[in-house]
């Protein structure tokens, strides 16, 4: 719980996640901004990067940071950032789905993020990822029955329920473990893979850098979010959204898109 001055009185359980739930699901649910768009792709893309599904090659040597605006040479270090598809073994149905949009968006298998960019402006391109997406966001909520009766007690009519807002609170609380240096210190991760997953969790509420600084950078997936490959890879699939031409009705799915980063070339 919170005591006086915000500070987290806390035991070994405040290192545990308040549910099980995946991390699209934690994302869209109890993030700031909730809802199912880009958040949700861009974690997804970030479990596949640490599950070695997708492969990651990174060019720079020291840590990186996105400004206010883009840039010319944000631009050169998304060319530094090379993913791979390496997908074997098997996938859950929108881990397959956010796989082949990957593939579709930038019509190879091995792309750097600079490229991926230039993608994201060609409108023909953009109409295709927007209809990916959706597609993909329909199959996350079906395999975590999540229009169904599994968060009936936390969601109703698109409002979080009073389960829903204690939860939201527990996760609060997490949250500042993830954050806190002294407490990171006083109940570490034990292993390199919950190292991986508080940075994952850290993700969900776009405190991934926050929460990396008190950790390892000992994986391709905290390398990614060091040089902030996290970061442009949302804006990216953003940008996408920005460039496309004509709005599908009927799908029942609603996309608050953020134009504070644009790339150069679009439309």
């Amino acid at each position: 719980m919170l005591g006086l001055n915000n500070k987290i009185q806390a035991d070994e359980n405040i290192k545990n996640p308040p549910s099980s739930d995946s991390y699209p699901i934690v994302s869209g649910l109890f993030s700031k901004d909730r809802g199912f768009g880009v958040n949700v792709l861009s974690l997804t893309v970030l479990d596949l990067i640490n599950e070695g599904q997708i492969k990651c090659d990174i060019d720079l040597e020291d840590s990186y940071e996105v400004g206010k605006k883009l840039t010319a040479e944000d631009m050169e270090v998304m060319k530094k950032i090379t993913l791979r598809i390496a997908n074997k073994g098997e996938l859950k149905t929108s881990e397959t789905l956010a796989i082949n949009l990957l593939k579709n968006m930038n019509k190879n298998k091995k792309f750097n993020l600079k490229a991926m960019a230039k993608q994201s402006n060609i409108t023909s391109v953009a109409n295709k990822f927007e209809k990916d997406l959706n597609e993909f966001v329909r199959a996350l909520k079906n395999e975590n029955g999540f229009d169904g009766e599994n968060y009936k007690d936390i969601l109703e009519n698109g409002k979080l329920t009073v389960r829903g807002k204690e939860l939201k609170k527990e996760w609060r609380n997490f949250q500042g473990y993830l954050k806190s240096k002294d407490l990171t210190e006083k109940y570490p991760p034990e292993s390199l893979s919950e190292n991986s997953v508080q940075i994952l969790y850290a993700a969900c509420f776009d405190i991934e850098k926050d929460a990396l600084i008190i950790r390892e950078n000992d994986s391709a997936l905290t390398d990614f979010i060091d040089k902030d490959g996290y970061k442009l890879l949302y804006i990216i699939f953003n940008n996408a959204l920005l460039n496309v031409s004509e709005k599908r009705k009927g799908d029942g799915i609603f996309y608050g898109v953020n134009d504070k980063y644009t790339i150069p070339g679009g439309a």
